[in-house]
């Protein structure tokens, strides 16, 4: 890679993104460092808040809640790493993480990918460009808390669907993780308050009417906003 290719904002992402660190990790032809296949049921807890753990996490499948004193702050998924924020100096987790399904990942001693990573010339570039990302999405979600509530579920639904569930041409289907109970907790509302939306939304037909799962009607988000 070129140096001007590095002030690049599109090849950085690309070159350095999260699925790139698995395949440079999994390399056994340079520097070969231990890969374990590790599953997680649902429930099962991944890092504890306050607790130095030894390994990352390369989320192949799955969606995990990210907690911090009783309190979900993120949702992770597919491509996303657990543990890489304390790599620097094997730090307590500053969060807790939960898998709210089964969950796939590959598991990386941190220790070794610390060596790896050193060992490589741009082996500090993967830990600029996920502190990078890392830092957008806190932005973003501080970004979103200065919105009205009822702007910061939608926002908030729509999102989670694209990312994490199903679209088709009429609707935008989450999976039923994503209950009322956790996305009040995520979006520090009370359950009265969510449940007042939830039953507005469904009256001007943003929401089909489904106890279960959200289901969104996309010719009405937009009206809504």
């Amino acid at each position: 890679m070129s140096y001007m290719e590095l002030f690049d904002k599109d090849v950085m992402e690309e070159e350095f993104s999260s699925t790139e660190l698995l395949h440079v990790l999994s390399d056994k032809t340079s520097f070969p460092i231990d890969t374990e296949r590790k599953v997680f049921r649902k429930k099962e807890q991944i890092a504890i808040e306050n607790e130095v753990h030894d390994y990352i996490y390369f989320i192949q499948s799955g969606i995990c809640g990210v907690w911090k004193n009783e309190h979900i702050n993120n949702f992770i998924g597919e491509n996303d790493i657990i543990g890489f924020n304390e790599i620097l100096g094997n730090e307590p987790s500053f969060t807790s993480v939960i898998a709210l399904t089964d969950i796939i990942t590959w598991r990386f001693s941190k220790e070794q990918v610390m060596s790896k990573l050193m060992y490589s010339q741009e082996g500090a570039f993967y830990l600029y460009q996920y502190m990078k990302l890392v830092n957008a999405n806190l932005l973003q979600k501080q970004t979103l808390q200065t919105e009205e509530t009822k702007k910061q579920l939608l926002l908030t639904l729509t999102y989670l669907g694209q990312q994490y569930g199903e679209e088709n041409q009429h609707h935008i289907i989450l999976p039923k993780i994503f209950t009322k109970k956790i996305i009040s907790n995520y979006l520090g509302m009370t359950r009265q308050h969510m449940t007042y939306l939830c039953k507005d939304f469904e009256s001007n037909g943003i929401f089909e009417t489904d106890t279960n799962q959200f289901i969104l009607n996309k010719d009405n988000i937009t009206i809504s906003y």
